[in-house]
């Protein structure tokens, strides 16, 4: 923030005085030439220090100094120390702290919980509309209202080519921030990618200006909120000859920091943008971006990472306690892709968030191949004093299943010798029957072999028999049902309607009778989107003499393993039926033949 007008200012005189500023060139007393060295002091009538002067007769009558500056007779425009005044300008327990032009509101150390351990910043704490702003955010326009917010979330891009560190300005122009009307924070670019202030010396005439401006210390850390970073511009063997007002920065989630620029002091300087931090953008989430000389950066993992178990039944993600108390991340907060899972258990210094492994569940989704299954979700999590506005940061997940499997029978089997004289035939399979009804009574099937349209989300009737002479002591169990884009009951894939006895989804599918008799029915959704759709069921015959058939335990004696023949259920699309309609589909009846095989494995549930 400068001090004065333009207007207010005059050539003051160079030579050999007694009083007055030392500088290395006349150019610093706004002159036009340069010696070895020079001495700048005010004419008469002027009062400063040699570089600014004051008119001291217009001065007088109070115009001349800026907010946070007051008029002396003797020096000019002096800073006002805010922090010394009787009326206090920050609430305890707040520290103050006196800038040139201004004053900060310091969080005191013991209750600045958010800086980062080993970290000698101080978080700069703002106030809003006489409300006093949580750590890290600051009074910031948001749709024309002023309200306390993030500034990582509220920023503007600044995007110039010009400013980067390998752009020579003498050759390619000179450019000045004197004039620009900063408002608010910025992230800063070079093309697309994000980029920050260089923490080392840039040379003269580099970032596209004469006097290149660069931080002399290092950025914040995250957790550290707001701090106040002073700013250095080059002139010939000097670093940091001119003191540029220093300005706010703050680090955010994702390795990036955003900036609260004030104009230059004078012209040409401008803010640099360092392009050797371009490789920061590529760091994950449980990265930093680190560099050992200010100049050559890259990515570093920090701390411990997540932990990821992907059990049969269940997906867990682990978070460490220290990355998240470091990151500045609210535990509590987190859910995933659908918010509302987030229960969470801390357990052994890790927070664990678990879901279930299912498509669809808390958001999981579910993609496949020959070989794999890959379920995936996102955890997100929110900072800590986090408002509404505030982004999560995201931790995506995924855990891959193998398609392919091995199972061996454990149990020995032992042949039992024919006698010389007993004989030993298979005989003839059972016959099955599968008929299609046209409502839930189960009373009128449509006629078999002829083609029948249903609309795509009605639900089918679904009646199978067998035939048996021991109709008192078998009965028939619904093992599994499922359909098939072609007419062999073998074509992949295959999609279940009943799985292992049960409905593989009871709000689409009910099993009306199962193991009681020598029939079965079930309904079930109709769905999808296919052309053709073969109904298939595989069967099995329980003694109920020997055990109970409906589903409860593993003791019969008897199964029977079925296998579709025939054309089994054909499904067509007759886009003809109306044009408003979902796709619709044909079924056509046809008989199932079910292989009796003798096994001590029919298998209930």
């Amino acid at each position: 923030m400068g001090q004065n007008s333009p207007n207010l200012l005059w050539k003051p005189l160079w030579g050999i005085v007694f009083s007055g500023t030392v500088v290395t060139s006349c150019e610093a007393c706004h002159d036009a030439f340069q010696t070895w060295s020079v001495t700048c002091t005010c004419q008469d009538g002027f009062v400063g220090d040699g570089v600014t002067c004051y008119d001291l007769e217009f001065c007088a009558k109070g115009s001349c100094c800026r907010q946070g500056y007051r008029w002396s007779s003797e020096l000019g425009c002096v800073d006002v120390d805010e922090c010394s005044l009787p009326d206090q300008p920050c609430s305890p327990p707040q520290v103050c702290e006196n800038t040139p032009g201004s004053f900060n509101c310091l969080v005191p150390p013991e209750d600045d919980l958010r800086s980062s351990p080993g970290s000698d910043s101080r978080s700069v704490q703002f106030q809003c509309e006489g409300i006093r702003c949580p750590v890290g955010e600051d009074c910031i326009s948001v749709g024309g209202s002023s309200l306390c917010a993030d500034p990582c979330q509220h920023y503007s891009v600044l995007n110039d080519d010009w400013r980067s560190t390998t752009n020579n300005g003498a050759a390619n122009g000179y450019h000045c921030d004197t004039s620009v009307n900063w408002q608010g924070w910025y992230r800063l670019f070079l093309g697309n990618t994000s980029v920050q202030m260089p923490e080392r010396c840039v040379e003269s005439y580099m970032c596209g200006t004469e006097f290149p401006l660069w931080l002399p210390l290092a950025h914040p850390q995250l957790g550290d909120g707001v701090v106040q970073r002073s700013v250095c511009g080059h002139y010939y063997y000097d670093c940091c000859y001119w003191r540029q007002t220093p300005i706010y920065v703050k680090a955010c989630y994702g390795n990036y920091y955003v900036y609260k620029f004030v104009p230059s002091t004078r012209c040409n300087m401008a803010y640099c943008a360092d392009v050797n931090t371009m490789v920061c953008s590529t760091c994950g989430v449980f990265d930093a971006c680190v560099s050992d000389n200010e100049t050559n950066w890259r990515c570093e993992r920090k701390g411990e990472s997540p932990e990821l178990v992907c059990g049969r039944s269940l997906l867990k993600v682990g978070l460490p306690n220290v990355y998240l108390e470091a990151a500045g991340l609210d535990a509590s907060s987190a859910h995933l892709a659908d918010h509302r899972c987030s229960a969470h258990e801390d357990r052994n210094g890790t927070v664990w968030y678990q879901v279930e492994r299912r498509e669809g569940r808390c958001g999981n989704t579910l993609e496949t191949n020959t070989t794999h299954a890959v379920y995936s979700n996102s955890l997100f999590v929110y900072p800590v004093d986090g408002r509404n506005d505030s982004r999560p940061l995201s931790f995506p997940f995924s855990c891959v299943y193998p398609l392919e499997t091995e199972s061996s029978l454990d149990m020995a089997i032992r042949p039992l010798p024919l006698s010389d004289h007993k004989v030993v035939r298979v005989g003839a399979k059972a016959k099955a029957s599968m008929s299609l009804y046209r409502d839930s009574n189960y009373t009128q099937p449509y006629p078999a072999g002829q083609p029948v349209t249903l609309i795509a989300g009605s639900f089918l009737h679904v009646g199978v028999s067998v035939e048996e002479s021991e109709a008192e002591r078998f009965v028939v169990v619904l093992e599994d049902c499922y359909t098939t884009e072609s007419p062999s009951p073998d074509s992949l894939p295959w999609t279940y309607m009943i799985q292992d006895r049960c409905p593989t989804n009871r709000t689409q599918v009910t099993v009306e009778e199962s193991g009681s008799s020598l029939r079965a029915r079930f309904s079930a959704l109709l769905q999808g989107d296919y052309r053709y759709i073969f109904l298939h069921c595989s069967l099995s015959l329980c003694d109920q003499g020997s055990s109970s058939c409906i589903p409860v335990s593993p003791d019969v004696l008897l199964r029977l393993n079925n296998s579709l023949l025939g054309m089994g259920s054909l499904l067509h699309y007759s886009p003809d039926l109306h044009p408003n309609l979902q796709p619709s589909v044909t079924f056509k009846g046809t008989e199932i033949l079910v292989l009796i095989l003798l096994m001590n494995l029919c298998t209930t549930v």
